[in-house]
């Protein structure tokens, strides 16, 4: 089987072991994921299965939108619910502060990514030493938001529902936090769902909470039924069409060339209706990355 699940991973399940039910499904054949989503997060995990996995490096780099809701007056260890508080204010944001703080944070900006992440530190996950109680350093990053919008306040609760458009490598805990800082004040997230990586969105995600009342083969059937072909996360890169002999070349990795006088950093070459490969074309001269074996 080659092409794309679009899973829907529930809250309280771990990445990992969503892969591992598809994994389950597609025996034999390789299956990659988007990046993970934390164990408290709910949302959208793209699968890559057989030959799509060669593409999986595109769709990380695609953006992605999350809903979230920020509890202020309190920061915890792992910016989230559920860590443990490790500080506390009487400050909470006015509503009318809570809109107005989004254009700060629209555009590039920088972070610092949270001590409980995936990220490798001399070899080691990052979660893993701070559990230990060593302490984490990681270097800030540029990110992108996109997009910044309060979309809801309870004042009662002393929380504010964001929604956001971002690149890649946004870690929504620290912005979370870096919003309530901004207002004077601290928080964490209490919600957090990934509506959309890409061209795949919650909307027609395939939601897995109910799979352990399936048997095998019926998960199976349904992932089958549900899988999209390769190339539908290519509709946004220009697409070239090959003859059959270049084609040919392409999967021999010889030169080819088209007849196209664009320079494209990022192309797509189809032939019969299958893609062929992926690559850049500079001066008519295509050059693969990823070549399909279908």
């Amino acid at each position: 089987m080659n092409g794309w699940i679009n899973i829907y991973k529930p809250r309280g399940i771990s990445s990992a072991k969503s892969v591992s039910m598809v994994k389950r499904a597609f025996k034999g054949d390789k299956v990659g994921h988007t990046g993970t989503l934390d164990l408290e997060a709910e949302g959208v995990l793209p699968m890559a299965i057989g030959e799509a996995t060669k593409l999986v490096s595109i769709l990380i780099d695609a953006k992605k939108q999350y809903a979230f809701t920020v509890k202020f007056g309190a920061k915890t260890d792992t910016a989230d619910s559920a860590g443990k508080v490790i500080e506390t204010t009487q400050h909470i944001p006015r509503k009318e502060e809570c809109h107005q703080i989004c254009s700060k944070f629209i555009g590039l900006i920088e972070q610092t990514p949270p001590a409980y992440s995936a990220l490798k530190v001399n070899g080691e996950r990052a979660y893993k030493l701070a559990r230990e109680g060593k302490e984490v350093q990681l270097a800030k990053r540029n990110i992108t938001i996109y997009d910044l919008k309060c979309t809801g306040y309870n004042e009662e609760h002393g929380t504010a529902d964001y929604l956001c458009e971002c690149s890649k490598g946004t870690y929504i805990r620290t912005l979370a936090e870096d919003i309530s800082l901004s207002l004077q004040s601290l928080g964490f997230v209490i919600e957090l769902r990934r509506l959309k990586v890409g061209m795949f969105s919650a909307n027609t995600a395939i939601d897995i909470s109910h799979y352990a009342e399936l048997n095998l083969a019926e998960v199976t059937k349904l992932l089958q039924d549900k899988c999209l072909r390769i190339e539908d996360v290519l509709d946004d890169i220009p697409v070239l069409e090959a003859s059959d002999s270049h084609a040919k070349l392409i999967r021999f990795g010889q030169t080819c060339q088209f007849d196209d006088d664009q320079n494209y950093d990022l192309v797509w070459i189809r032939n019969n209706g299958h893609i062929v490969a992926v690559g850049s074309l500079l001066e008519r001269s295509f050059k693969s990355s990823r070549v399909f074996n279908l």
